[in-house]
């Protein structure tokens, strides 16, 4: 299953969040598998269960937000997702977190990246990552609760 499901119950039902979805949807495929951090599993000492510690990516904009909106979906709903993949277990994105060895995939658009990271990019270096001039609007999402 993936997010193109949830969009298509979301139009069904006219929920009022559908944009914020499809939105969702863009950034997850814009980004793509090279754009998405690699975790670190641990166990719970007190539960026994594993707990995924999501490496951080310097490169990447700040979207963890965004990025747990998706996760948290895939833990109430797994009766819609695919049985495949990743497994839909909690994912703890923290500062503290480890640093993914990942490079910067190229031609994102520029809203996708760091701003600090990319003005400490030398010209060649920027020229090489060829970031897309795309005119990318960025949803700043509330959180609730």
């Amino acid at each position: 299953m993936t997010l193109e499901r949830i969009i298509d119950i979301k139009v069904e039902e006219q929920a009022n969040d559908e944009a914020v979805w499809r939105w969702l949807h863009t950034v997850v495929e814009k980004l793509g598998e090279d754009g998405m951090s690699s975790d670190e599993s641990d166990t719970d000492a007190r539960t026994g269960l594993p707990i995924y510690r999501v490496k951080n990516m310097k490169w990447r904009r700040k979207m963890a937000h965004e990025l747990e909106m998706v996760d948290k979906l895939r833990l109430q709903d797994r009766d819609i997702y695919s049985q495949k993949g990743a497994k839909p277990t909690a994912r703890f994105r923290d500062d503290r977190n480890s640093e993914s060895q990942r490079v910067a995939p190229k031609g994102l658009p520029k809203r996708m990246y760091s701003s600090a990271w990319l003005e400490g990019l030398t010209p060649q270096t920027r020229r090489k990552l060829m970031v897309s001039d795309e005119d990318f609007a960025w949803l700043n999402l509330l959180r609730k609760g």
